[in-house]
């Protein structure tokens, strides 16, 4: 992945943690112990390990560049959990912004 990667705070903690009724987060991130009151531990927890990932793929879009990263780590509650994530570069930056997240249902054990 690319450096200088940005999550902002709102897409933790008031999308990824915050039950939605289409394409919800949150309970799979609860599984693994993440809650509000540890919303930064998951945003360092995604961003160091999408650091050690590698690029699963790259897709030239409107404004730039989207990025898919298969990572897994262990949260709070000790659950390893498998995610893909999805980043975009756009054009002329150099930053890489986290888009989402979503379970990796194709490496479950």
């Amino acid at each position: 992945m690319p450096s200088g990667l940005i999550i902002q705070d709102g897409k933790i903690t008031k999308y990824l943690l915050i039950y939605q009724p289409q394409s919800d987060k949150s309970r799979y991130l609860a599984l693994a112990g993440y809650n509000l009151d540890n919303w930064e531990l998951l945003k360092n927890d995604i961003i160091n390990a999408v650091e050690g990932s590698e690029i699963a793929k790259a897709t030239p879009s409107d404004w730039g560049t989207q990025f898919e990263v298969k990572s897994e780590w262990s949260g709070p509650s000790g659950r390893l959990i498998k995610v893909i994530t999805i980043w975009q570069q756009d054009e002329e930056t150099e930053f890489v912004r986290f888009i989402t997240l979503y379970p990796d249902k194709s490496r479950e054990n």
